[in-house]
């Protein structure tokens, strides 16, 4: 065999060895995903569907409640988060509200599985569920790691990494109020001019209404944010001193 001959053997078994290792560490960090078996497609469709639904339940919910999953200790007793009391302002941090919305979603997944009882033809086995969530200005993103073993016969599957996007601007709406409520810490009021260029500028409406002498509840609503004709909503309470209305 002539050199040449040899020479193209070796680039050709290099190739073949540099594509192997590449294919190899792609499987390995998800950039290709191996097909999965029709019972594990199966699960993995069910539990798709779980979190899609329940993500834009728990957001919605989120938002009514002001940021949290349930309402606070600083809360009206119809459950209306409050934001500025005695000069103070207490709205959640961004990074709460994602850690609020990561904590409910893991508690509602778990209940919208139902320990797999719709497949009693496939031994299941999951772990602990864990959500990463990114509030973006015009979506929020989870990436939820939920750990599942599908065992049928001699076939074991493990699946484990779901992500799906909310298509509702949390972030700007949490920019907005954010920015207003800084106007209330400096006012010692309502600024009625800073709530509608701050509404007008992100296009969303803002909505007041009287709880009692001293409190005031504001919606703020994004008609841009729709998801089965629902607006999306974020809904908080300021106490002003009556000397101050």
């Amino acid at each position: 065999m002539n050199k040449t001959g040899q020479l193209t053997i070796f680039v050709i078994v290099a190739i073949f060895i540099i594509g192997s290792v590449l294919l190899y560490f792609a499987f390995q960090s998800g950039l290709i995903q191996q097909p999965l078996n029709p019972d594990a497609e199966r699960i993995y469709n069910f539990v798709q569907t779980c979190i899609e639904e329940e993500s834009i339940e728990t957001i919605y919910q989120i938002g009514q409640n002001g940021g949290y999953s349930f309402p606070t200790n600083l809360s009206l007793d119809s459950g209306v988060a409050i934001y500025y009391e005695n000069g103070q302002n207490y709205i959640p941090s961004k990074e709460q509200i994602e850690d609020e919305i990561s904590f409910f979603l893991n508690q509602k997944l778990f209940f919208c599985t139902r320990n797999f009882v719709d497949f009693s033809d496939l031994e299941i086995s999951q772990n602990e569920i864990k959500t990463r969530t990114t509030i973006e200005d015009e979506k929020v993103v989870l990436n939820v790691n939920y750990p599942i073993t599908i065992i049928k016969d001699e076939d074991k599957t493990l699946i484990e990494d779901f992500k799906f996007e909310v298509p509702i601007r949390l972030g700007i709406v949490y920019d907005s109020v954010e920015e207003f409520m800084q106007t209330q810490t400096e006012s010692e009021g309502i600024c009625l001019s800073c709530m509608l260029e701050i509404s007008e500028r992100n296009d969303l409406y803002v909505d007041m209404m009287d709880y009692d002498e001293q409190t005031t509840i504001f919606v703020f609503r994004d008609e841009n944010s729709r998801i089965k004709d629902e607006t999306f909503a974020w809904v908080f309470a300021n106490k002003y001193s009556v000397e101050n209305e």
